[in-house]
């Protein structure tokens, strides 16, 4: 085998690899919720909260696809936010064709601003609107449902704010 057959091969089995990860875990997560960066509490409330919206996102057409958290430092959301356009936003937006919320870091440093603005960003998928109001209003019922519900890990933020 000579060096260029090689060289094809390992760039082959690279892309098959690349392939791999961009699809098959959308595929086999179908209808989940999936947390990108963040702490352990933050990903423990940001679940909560999309478990306790999930009635509602499951009526949705596109609830086959996983909806996606990404939680940036604030600079990476900052540029991230910049990349998108949303430029109106200081701490979360949403971009309802792909499925995802894209949320600061310094959603989580109190308890009161993490209850606002994930529930917030999800009511826009629930509504499937990009207007504030109509969001608004989901985002009531799934914030009454989420202090209901997750409460202890809305406790470990309220802690974790405590603590700085």
């Amino acid at each position: 085998m000579d060096y260029r057959q090689q060289f094809s091969f390992w760039v082959g089995i690279r892309s098959l690899v690349l392939l791999w990860f961009l699809f098959v875990p959308s595929a086999t997560l179908a209808g989940d919720v999936v947390v990108i960066g963040g702490t352990e509490r933050q990903k423990q409330f940001v679940s909560c909260v999309a478990e306790v919206s999930s009635g509602e996102l499951r009526a949705l057409p596109s609830s086959a696809r996983p909806m996606t958290f990404v939680i940036l430092e604030h600079h990476k959301f900052l540029q991230s936010r910049d990349a998108f356009h949303a430029h109106r936003t200081k701490f979360a937006f949403s971009i309802l064709a792909s499925g995802r919320i894209y949320l600061s870091s310094r959603v989580f440093l109190d308890s009161y601003t993490a209850l606002w603005c994930v529930p917030h960003e999800l009511g826009h998928f629930v509504t499937q609107s990009t207007f504030e109001g109509p969001a608004e209003i989901a985002a009531a019922r799934i914030r009454w449902r989420t202090r209901q519900t997750c409460g202890n890990v809305l406790e470990k933020i309220r802690d974790n704010s405590r603590t700085r």
